[in-house]
């Protein structure tokens, strides 16, 4: 049996092995209690396409009914319009049904406190003290409703149109093609990209959770958009995850972008934007350095925080940060919305490309330049033990273990990096590093890898 991963990153699992009626009920109870000890009523609930998710829905509706809190479902919408009609529509809390880049098989709670924010470490540690709450149910003539509103999605769309500006990109007749993978973006991206007067092209876009591809937008997965691209004439390929919260990019010329580059491109793209007070950027631990380096460019601070979105999030909101987000993909800019936002990041790239005047492909050329390496393996061993042989291979490593470990050292004028942690959401140790040539870097990979 797999085991059930409990993070910031959600309640994750295999359906009908560590995912069951049973710990669903556990979860969402908890979650329930959460909402109801901070005098809430209402919880909106959306979901990404895969098959068991109208059924979880449904459950999990009729549970948080049975505790007295009303809820609404918007449907299948990406995850980010969930938080942003949290906040928008002044619900006290909500609940996403998405295991966003696992496969089919997977599914998951999200849960999205009040004011449109996923709950963070404390917050996760409050809710599993209620797992074994009884006698959770409401009086009978208190008992809340369930009932359906999909405006949301409408509104998140015409919130991310009226930051950016229409008249630019309009002006300008860009083209693009999209990769939903028959999930919560197929609709998402039509309607920006109609806000937005781009003609587009849609593949895998029936809405059927089928994923006819690898469900991570990454360059692996994407290989088929090179000629899609370009058999299209677009000017830009947009490519996202099933729940429509990570973007990857293609250009013109058929070349799918590292989803480390979607972060930097974005961070480019708000801080050269003169009518755009600067401001500090946050990434995690694991992230490039390519948009610390632009942040030092235009003169603004950069913040690292655990990872995890909610941890992102919580470190853009202490700093007052202007933009963040991590290497996967994922853009958070809290003047639209405080969540990793695919729609957000699309209009960031095509707004950018229109204010410069330059294709993709230059924009992508100009950015700094790190070989970066990212993989992950099973291990059973004492992970501290690992952490303490890693720090005594690199003693003139300087250390974090805010999140897991990571090490930065030079070597010679390189600037090498390495973070090790175990992961939220897979039963798996992650490795990533970068360094400014691949030579370095897979001579640390081999090190490390021999230490395990």
């Amino acid at each position: 049996m797999s085991e059930l991963k409990v993070s910031v990153s959600g309640v994750r699992g295999i359906w009908g092995d560590s995912l069951t009626l049973e710990s669903l009920m556990d979860y969402t109870k908890a979650f329930g209690e959460y909402i109801r000890r901070r005098g809430g009523k209402r919880v909106l609930i959306g979901r990404d396409a895969r098959p068991t998710g109208p059924m979880i829905s449904m459950y999990a509706a009729s549970i948080l009914n049975a505790m007295g809190i009303d809820t609404v479902d918007t449907g299948i919408v990406p995850t980010p319009t969930v938080l942003f009609g949290v906040r928008k529509l002044g619900f006290d809390g909500g609940l996403i049904i998405t295991a966003s880049h696992n496969p089919v098989e997977w599914n998951a709670l999200k849960y999205v406190k009040t004011g449109g924010l996923f709950t963070g470490e404390k917050d996760i540690e409050e809710i599993k003290g209620y797992l074994t709450l009884k006698n959770i149910e409401a009086p009978y003539h208190s008992t809340g409703k369930n009932s359906n509103d999909t405006s949301a999605l409408a509104l998140h769309v015409q919130a991310v149109a009226d930051y950016l500006g229409v008249d630019a990109i309009r002006s300008t007749g860009f083209k693009t093609l999209i990769d939903p993978v028959n999930s919560a973006g197929c609709d998402a991206s039509r309607m920006l990209m109609e806000k937005l007067g781009c003609t587009y092209k849609i593949i895998n876009g029936e809405i059927d959770g089928t994923f006819k591809r690898g469900t991570e937008p990454t360059p692996e997965n994407l290989r088929h958009m090179e000629k899609e691209v370009v058999d299209f004439g677009a000017d830009i390929g947009f490519a996202t995850d099933p729940d429509a919260d990570r973007l990857v990019v293609v250009d013109e010329k058929g070349a799918v972008l590292s989803e480390e580059m979607t972060l930097a491109l974005a961070v480019e793209s708000v801080l050269s934007d003169p009518m755009t007070k600067r401001g500090d950027v946050v990434i995690n631990m694991s992230t490039s350095k390519m948009s610390e380096d632009i942040a030092a460019k235009y003169g603004v601070r950069t913040f690292r925080s655990k990872v995890g979105e909610a941890n992102v999030v919580e470190t853009l909101i202490a700093n007052h940060a202007l933009i963040g987000g991590e290497g996967n993909g994922g853009v958070i800019f809290p003047s639209v919305n405080t969540a990793r936002d695919s729609l957000v990041g699309m209009g960031l790239m095509l707004q950018l490309m229109a204010r410069t005047k330059k294709p993709l492909s230059e924009l992508a050329a100009a950015l700094p330049r790190y070989a970066m390496k990212k993989t992950k393996f099973d291990y059973s061993g004492d992970i501290e033990s690992l952490y303490n042989r890693i720090v005594d291979k690199y003693k003139s490593a300087e250390v974090s273990r805010l999140d897991g470990l990571r090490i930065d050292w030079r070597e010679g004028d390189t600037a090498v990096w390495a973070h090790i942690r175990p992961s939220n959401t897979e039963p798996v140790v992650r490795l990533i590093g970068e360094a400014g040539s691949a030579e370095v870097l897979d001579r640390v990979f081999a090190e490390i890898g021999g230490l395990l």
